[in-house]
């Protein structure tokens, strides 16, 4: 997609908010290359439903024509229940990032006709990424790590499990932002990856809410206090935690601003 996030201040003129993202950006009119990679993008994601579609055709039925092409006579000892079931997590996400890549093209392409070469990448990633979060995700999941809130086990039926892992599959491949930023806060949840907390007074709201964000911290609670110095008016005058401080990553950091009695 041949666009660019654009600031506040300069969402103006043609532009269009990413569906999933909610960013704002300009639009440039697609060029001859570009349409193609789109084109090439749309054929590829195809070839790929075909096949994960022919995947999951072959999990449900126990064949397993391509796992015997590539392991021979080792294929049968994968055919197990819990092998069965992973298997429907991994193509549900494969599908969930095709499903998030034709998605994609239709609204950048087909509607915009905003579609950049040099994201062609992301489409030929897309089924892969799907396919290895579901993985991840499923895996967190029945795990039942403290992390991520307890066991989420469905019951012994395996067909009922069998559905729950392709869902969940699907959601993860085809949420796929959505679920990095889900894995990045439970990572530092866990890990409990701490920052030092900057120095903020004397900052405006503005130049504090950057120094946050590069310090990977978030703006808490602004709050206003008067003060009779000049130097003071519409710069922090206080903060909490106070500047050194050790906090996890993503925390909240709460300022006070001076203002004129």
């Amino acid at each position: 997609m041949e666009w660019k996030k654009l600031s506040e201040k300069q969402k103006t003129g043609k532009s269009a908010a990413d569906p999933q993202t909610g960013e704002v950006y300009e639009l440039e009119t697609e060029a001859a290359w570009d349409i193609v990679a789109a084109t090439i993008s749309v054929v590829y994601l195809i070839t790929m439903l075909v096949l994960f579609v022919w995947q999951l055709v072959d999990v449900c039925t126990g064949r397993l024509v391509l796992l015997k092409v590539i392991l021979h006579d080792n294929a049968e000892q994968l055919n197990s229940d819990i092998n069965r079931i992973i298997a429907y997590a991994v193509i549900g996400g494969g599908l969930g990032g095709i499903v998030n890549g034709f998605r994609s093209i239709l609204h950048w392409h087909a509607d915009r006709k905003a579609f950049g070469w040099r994201h062609l990448w992301k489409y030929i990633t897309l089924p892969f990424l799907g396919a290895t979060l579901a993985a991840i995700v499923y895996a967190l999941s029945r795990g039942g790590i403290a992390v991520i809130g307890g066991n989420s086990t469905v019951g012994n039926d395996s067909t009922v499990q069998a559905f729950s892992a392709f869902a969940i599959g699907a959601l993860s491949g085809y949420g796929a932002q959505k679920v990095f930023k889900w894995l990045d806060e439970h990572v530092n949840r866990l890990f409990q990856i701490s920052v030092e907390v900057p120095e903020l007074k004397a900052r405006t709201k503005q130049e504090a809410t950057d120094i946050l964000r590069a310090s990977e911290l978030n703006l808490g609670t602004v709050s206003e206090q008067a003060s009779t110095n000049a130097e003071e008016i519409n710069k922090v005058i206080d903060q909490s935690p106070p500047a050194g401080t050790k906090k996890p990553k993503a925390s909240p950091v709460d300022i006070t601003i001076g203002k004129k009695e």
